[in-house]
Parts: C-alpha cells; structure tokens; sequence
C-alpha cells in the first residue's frame, strides 16, 4: 500500500512538473503597414488606445529573472530566440509592407479571468515641434523661456499603441486592440467640426485595429486591416 502511495506520489510530482512546462507560451508578434494602402474612399476617425486596468509591461532580462525555473512572466526574448524573423526579413524587403515593430515574449498560460493584456507600444524616438505653422521669420531672435514647452517629448510621438492578450481555456484565443498613429489623405479623415486647421502642420490620425480570434499554437495568424497588419504566432516556450 505504501509502495501504491509512494509511486502515486511520484506521478503527480512528475505530472505537475510537465504541466508548468508546458503551460508557458512564448508569444511573438510582427506589426507593419501597407506602403500604398488601398483605401478606397473609406474614413476614419482618431480611435486611440485607452490603458487598462489589468495591463502588464513588458520586462527587459536584467530586469526579471527567475534563476530557479528560467522564466520569468512577460520578460521579452532575445531577438536570436525570434521564430518569425524569416518573415520580418521578408517584410523588410518588400516594396508592399513596412515592419514598424517586432517582439516576442514569454508568458504563463492563463485563463481569461487571470489573463493579462500586454502593453505594445513602439515610439518614434524623433523629437518634433508643435505647432509648426509658426514660420521662421515670426520666430523671435532670442528663444522664448516656454520654448522647450513647444517641444514633445519622444514618449507623446507614438507609433504604435495598444495591447494583446493571449488567454487558454479548452480553445486558445488571442485579443488584439492596437492603435496606429499615421498621417492619411484629407479624404479618409473625419475632421471634427471643434477642430481648428493650422497651414503647414498635419495631425495624425489615430486608427484602430481590435479583434478577437480563435488560434493554434505553432501557427502564423494574420489580423488584417487596411492601414497596418499584425502577424502573431504563439509557441510553446523551449
């Protein structure tokens, strides 16, 4: 009876030990746009991301680590662990797409009431001067003391902004909300009437992308849009 429990005792440790293996996702994904994005008329009005309450960052490794088990919850992977950098390559290399951000992470697999939405965001790293109706010649000869007040900072230049969630149960599923941060024709942007035009300077409009899909675990997915794409792939974690 003994030798029953013991061996019983064993299958579980073994059992529970493969089970957290297995239970850990590493997730990918691949955001581009369209180079001459067919938009056929169709319009859109600034849609942007609003940040959650669940919402996780992504962690660099020196930041997380776990030295026992080797994982760490939403640290990103190293470009070398990348599966999907054949088709960034071929991304980069077309006249018709243009890769704006690649990244792959590590996460444990969740259902959806514990499940989080990870934070995407890609900033333009350029700093840029508001209102740039101003011309040369009405800028004074000194610079004013609220200059540096006309200048935003890189963290308000996005280019990308949203999340995806990545939750399992008896099917896995995959949320994305992402919003796109793009200049578009006059035609295709839906202007407030509160708005006031400023000659020379041109908002961006904010598009947004937000579907959910039933995935596979090893196979590419593509979420389409107009505008931009997201190609996500999620793996078991090696």
């Amino acid at each position: 009876m003994n030798l029953i429990k013991s061996s019983f005792i064993v299958f579980v440790l073994i059992f529970s030990q493969a089970h957290a293996e297995e239970s850990w996702y590493q997730v990918e994904a691949i955001v581009f746009d369209r180079t001459y994005p067919d938009l056929d008329g169709e319009q859109w009005q600034n849609q942007e991301f609003k940040i959650r309450n669940n919402m996780v960052e992504l962690q660099l490794s020196d930041n997380v680590y776990n030295s026992e088990l080797d994982l760490a919850p939403f640290m990103i992977l190293d470009k070398e662990q990348n599966r999907m950098n054949g088709v960034y390559r071929r991304l980069k290399l077309s006249n018709e797409y243009r890769p704006l951000y690649h990244v792959s992470w590590q996460q444990e697999a969740s259902e959806r009431r514990e499940s989080r939405h990870v934070h995407i965001l890609k900033l333009d790293g350029e700093r840029v001067i508001a209102f740039t109706a101003i011309t040369d010649s009405e800028l004074p000869e000194e610079e004013p003391e609220f200059l540096d007040e006309l200048i935003t900072t890189p963290e308000l230049n996005k280019i990308i902004d949203g999340s995806i969630r990545i939750r399992s149960g008896f099917y896995l599923h995959a949320d994305i909300e992402l919003s796109y941060f793009t200049q578009i024709p006059p035609e295709n942007k839906i202007l407030r009437s509160s708005e006031e035009s400023f000659s020379g300077f041109q908002e961006k409009t904010v598009v947004k992308l937000k579907e959910t899909r039933k995935i596979k675990l090893n196979e590419i997915h593509y979420f389409d849009h107009p505008m931009y794409g997201v190609i996500l792939q999620v793996s078991r974690l090696n």
